[in-house]
């Protein structure tokens, strides 16, 4: 029989979903969200298209989640409503955090948690899941039983022999696999440019420790909310030096209870205080756990570095990113840490402290394990950027693989395994659905060109000018209207609108706020003013001037 292979994500790093089809039956794999880059203005987050499913929902029988990842299981809000109530089958913690966003949003699903080893059959496929380390426990690869043989999906893993919660990837039964002939490996592939191994999670910890010694104030760490394993290390570090511990952001705090409740966190309840708490405590006495490590700028992080959180930056305090930068935030973390500094902050990251960071992926030489583990047949690297496929396509060839063994399959395009062999089937159309507050895809391509210039109701150009030398806000602001008003009959307007910028800019003088910030600040009480006044809603461009 044959069986088809298609993802609806997952090509790049981001929005992971696969599709498995045969004649009679299909199941998905993971169902994950992306983030947009800046050329999306107004854009929430990006989900899979699930057009191709839409006249074979008949044929959907359950969908299995690898791990806790927001890139591979935050899209389900948005997708189940429109997919049939097939079970959802994943680990305790993976089924625990997805219920979580799932059930607040208000979608009702059938959740089905899994041991490591238990056979799930439904349809033409048999599921097993195999433990794996990574950057959050509970993480699984699947072994996929198809009528055209067996499948294993490796996604996002590591060979981490020393991990936090002390269960080691199961190398035993992925080799296991291997013995019964595996048709097909689709791997990660992230950091197959790192020679190598991955280091383990565990040494974090005694990086957290050196760090702390040497703080007098506030020690401020930021990581990947659902990084729990991480999350643990800062815990066992604040505990020995007697600090008080406090989550800032929401998506941190709801993680850790989720996490608590199912015993894959320990936290110490005496030591647990509120954001607002905390300056009833020595700063040398306060730990803070904060969302914000890819820089966005409605963090708890960046609301803390632009003064606009109840917990405020001070002389003394370290504030350490525990989370390299994903493609494309690399600008945003980078203006983060500049008004941490700006601040007062002594801030710390990789490009100047080893060790901060590790990854969850593994790296060419864990790769390559994984590789003769399985020893499959064709061999297929998931989860990266072109760069990344293709530098796998090399070490696979190094080992011994041909070209026509190695599936590089571009957007849309399916891979059909039947009697052995691979063949490239049909192409489906696959593009990007965009989230805009409560809109599915109702945003396109054309809407974020007409974004970029006017909106329905106009434009309104703030613009600031600043001293570029010191960075402060000198001169009148100006404030032009194009499609909103008429500025010769709107003065009053106008000028009612000028007083909430430069009552926005007051409320900030001599204080170290990055320009990002400021404009959205400007943008979001500018946007309400008009509002309150006219009814509409222009799109509000604030320029900063240097001069």
């Amino acid at each position: 029989m044959k069986l088809k292979i298609l993802s609806l994500g997952g090509i790049a790093v981001n929005k992971n979903m696969y599709v498995y089809e045969t004649d009679r039956d299909i199941i998905i794999v993971d169902c994950g969200i992306a983030f947009p880059d800046e050329d999306m203005p107004g854009i929430d987050l990006i989900i899979p298209d699930t057009a191709y499913l839409q006249n074979k929902k008949n044929k959907i029988r359950a969908i299995f989640l690898t791990h806790g990842h927001e890139d591979h299981r935050g899209a389900l809000p948005y997708i189940l409503p429109n997919l049939p109530k097939v079970p959802i089958y994943g680990t305790k913690l993976t089924i625990g955090l997805s219920k979580m966003r799932v059930e607040e949003a208000g979608v009702k699903a059938d959740w089905r948690e899994v041991n490591y080893g238990q056979s799930i059959s439904v349809g033409d496929f048999t599921v097993n899941f195999i433990h794996v380390t990574h950057s959050i426990p509970d993480a699984a690869n699947l072994l996929i039983n198809t009528p055209a043989g067996l499948i294993y999906h490796g996604s996002d893993f590591k060979f981490d022999w020393t991990p936090v919660d002390g269960f080691p990837t199961q190398v035993q039964r992925i080799a296991q696999a291997g013995g019964q002939g595996i048709l097909c490996l689709l791997s990660d592939c992230l950091r197959v440019e790192k020679p190598g191994y991955t280091l383990s999670e565990r040494m974090i910890e005694q990086t957290f420790e050196s760090q702390i010694q040497k703080c007098a104030g506030k020690f401020i760490i930021t990581t990947q909310s659902s990084n729990i394993s991480r999350i643990q290390q800062a815990v066992n570090v604040a505990q020995r030096h007697d600090r008080m511990i406090v989550f800032a952001g929401r998506s941190i705090e709801q993680s850790a209870e989720v996490a608590v409740r199912l015993g894959y966190l320990t936290l110490p309840k005496n030591k647990i205080i509120k954001a607002e708490d905390v300056s009833r405590y020595p700063a040398g006495k306060v730990m803070v756990l904060a969302t914000g490590s890819q820089g966005q700028d409605n963090s708890a992080l960046a609301r803390i570095a632009n003064g606009e959180h109840k917990i405020k930056i001070a002389e003394g305090d370290f504030v350490v990113f525990s989370q390299d930068p994903i493609p494309g935030s690399e600008t945003a973390v980078d203006e983060l840490i500049n008004t941490l500094i700006k601040a007062g902050a002594d801030v710390f990251y990789s490009a100047i402290l080893d060790d901060l960071h590790v990854s969850g992926h593994e790296a060419a030489d864990g790769l390559k394990l994984m590789l003769a583990l399985t020893s499959p047949k064709y061999v297929w690297p998931i989860g990266g950027t072109i760069k990344h496929v293709k530098q796998y396509a090399r070490l696979a060839q190094g080992m011994g693989y041909k070209d026509s063994n190695i599936i590089l399959p571009e957007d849309g395009e399916i891979v059909e395994f039947e009697d052995g062999k691979m063949r490239w089937g049909e192409k489906a159309e696959v593009k990007n659905v965009l989230i805009d507050g409560l809109g599915v895809g109702d945003v396109g391509t054309v809407v974020l060109r007409d974004r970029r210039t006017m909106s329905a109701d106009g434009v309104v150009m703030v613009v600031v000018p600043v001293e570029k030398a010191n960075g402060e806000i000198v001169g009148e602001v100006d404030i032009v209207s194009r499609g909103f008003v008429y500025m010769k009959e709107s003065g009053e307007l106008i000028n009612e609108a000028k007083s909430v910028v430069q009552k926005i800019l007051k409320e900030h003088a001599g204080k170290a706020v990055d320009f990002r910030f400021l404009r959205r600040h400007i943008t979001d009480q500018l946007d309400e003013f008009l509002f309150k006044e006219t009814h509409r809603r222009p799109l509000i461009l604030p320029v900063i001037v240097e001069t």
